[in-house]
């Protein structure tokens, strides 16, 4: 019986390598590869269907990488408000994200952070002021509305690269299918 167990073990562990399940590395983990999304097309694809305006960051670094892009339809599908979310991995391997939100700005920080957070500042680029909130885990998010749209920016990027999504944002141009 022991011996059938060890053969049928093989026998799913081979299996488990073939199809890509497992590997050996006796030098331990390396780094996989980054997904890659199409930010711009998800932007606009999304547009029609969010119901506020989505704007398309421009000016980002060339050496940002787009590795994330989802949506939360138009209110009526989920109880969140409508959404939009592109992310990147920075120079630094540190993450990234924008959401671009019709909801209320109290809404959307529940929805995207899971807590309405206290203001802890105020930061100004380029003359347009986000507000520093607590974030997920230890990061921090910066918010700011604009006429319909909520915009949030969290992710674990340094300061200096949230100020690039944050201008990235202010100069970019609206996502038409």
């Amino acid at each position: 019986m022991a011996i059938a167990a060890a053969v049928l073990g093989l026998i799913a562990f081979g299996l488990m390598f073939m199809y890509g399940n497992a590997s050996f590395a006796p030098a331990g983990p390396s780094d996989g590869q980054a997904p890659t999304a199409d930010v711009d097309g998800g932007l606009t694809r999304a547009a029609p269907l969010v119901g506020f305006p989505v704007v398309i960051p421009k000016g980002l670094p060339d050496n940002w990488h787009p590795n994330s892009f989802s949506f939360t339809a138009a209110p009526g599908t989920t109880d969140a408000p409508a959404a939009v979310r592109a992310g990147w991995l920075t120079e630094q391997g540190r993450f990234i994200t924008v959401v671009q939100s019709g909801g209320k700005l109290g809404d959307v920080q529940q929805a995207e952070l899971g807590v309405v957070g206290t203001a802890t500042g105020q930061v100004d680029v380029d003359g347009v002021t986000w507000t520093e909130v607590p974030g997920r885990r230890s990061e921090v998010a910066w918010i700011r509305t604009d006429g319909d749209v909520t915009s949030l920016i969290t992710g674990s990027a340094s300061d200096e690269d949230f100020r690039k999504l944050a201008t990235a944002v202010a100069g970019g141009t609206p996502a038409t299918s």
